[in-house]
């Protein structure tokens, strides 16, 4: 028994500490995506939990079919880093309230690094990780979709959990409180 517990977690520290940072988010490398979202999960506990929110949602017709990126979409990318662009614009007017954040879209792994300043935010898609003190957010592909089209509200997805936060907690709440009031339906 010794033995299976000693080889299952010297498994979980290699599979934690191989992260490469220079790996392809899941629209480039589909196969990559579910190892990169099993590391995610140790780092950021229950953050899969995201996944089974987003079934949640689609399952009462909240998210709609249009939100999910499907197989073989050649702009799911494009559409996505063009939804990242229109959330920082969103919250742009409460940039110098925020914190440094980074947001990882669960699906693909995509990761987007956002810096509050007082000009407004500017947004840097498809980053290796977080900086080492940001904030994190972890939503999925569909969720962002119905934030930035006005289908879904920042508290709903607030109180579903569509999105979660790690880090700091007065951050987290600053983050949280943004949502929920640019994000109305």
């Amino acid at each position: 028994m010794f033995r299976y517990f000693l080889v299952t977690g010297l498994a979980i520290v290699a599979l934690a500490s191989s992260a490469d940072a220079g790996r392809a988010c899941g629209f480039e490398d589909p196969n990559s995506a579910t190892m990169q979202r099993v590391k995610l999960n140790l780092i950021y506990p229950n953050s899969l939990y995201v996944q089974g929110a987003v079934d949640e949602a689609l399952r009462e017709g909240v998210l709609l079919p249009t939100h999910f990126t499907r197989p073989g979409d050649f702009f799911a990318l494009q559409r996505t880093t063009s939804n990242l662009r229109q959330f920082a614009v969103l919250v742009d007017d409460a940039a110098s309230d925020l914190p440094q954040f980074s947001m990882v879209l669960m699906g693909p792994v995509l990761w987007t690094r956002f810096h509050p300043t007082v000009e407004g935010i500017t947004v840097e898609n498809h980053v290796a990780g977080p900086l080492p003190d940001d904030l994190v957010v972890v939503m999925d592909v569909p969720a962002l979709a119905a934030l930035v089209s006005g289908d879904v509200s920042g508290a709903y997805a607030n109180e579903t959990g569509l999105v979660r936060y790690y880090g700091n907690p007065a951050e987290i709440e600053i983050l949280r409180e943004t949502l929920a009031a640019k994000f109305t339906r």
